[in-house]
């Protein structure tokens, strides 16, 4: 009996010092952030910005898949925003150009003047 004693004295003993060499016993550690925490800037925000964008680790914060697939999402319909208006920009330009450029100067004189008269004759 006394054998199975020690057994279970020597064995409680091996356990806590292996438990405390891999540190069972410790709390758990918080978990390190993902990254250093990224705002937005001041200015105007574009796609790269909100690709970007983290937000800081609290506790009982946010759930970060549900967070990454919005700004995913955002990041996304800014990239569409922009390519929209760059070629909306790219059309204004394209009509400001022909209008200025408009029919033939030739064309447009005689469009104006008036169809019974004579053309100017030099005088004598």
């Amino acid at each position: 009996m006394v054998l199975v004693v020690e057994i279970v004295i020597v064995a409680a003993v091996v356990f806590a010092v292996a438990a405390l060499a891999v540190g069972r016993f410790d709390r758990l550690t918080p978990a390190p952030p993902d990254s250093a925490s990224v705002g937005l800037p001041a200015e105007t925000v574009t796609a790269g910005d909100v690709t970007r964008l983290r937000f800081a680790m609290a506790l009982r914060g946010y759930r970060m898949a549900e967070v990454d697939a919005v700004l995913l999402r955002l990041a996304e319909e800014l990239a569409w925003r922009d390519e929209e208006l760059a070629r909306r920009d790219d059309e204004l330009v394209r009509l400001a150009t022909f209008a200025r450029i408009g029919p033939e100067p030739a064309a447009a004189e005689r469009s104006a003047a008036p169809p019974n008269e004579a053309p100017n004759k030099p005088q004598d």
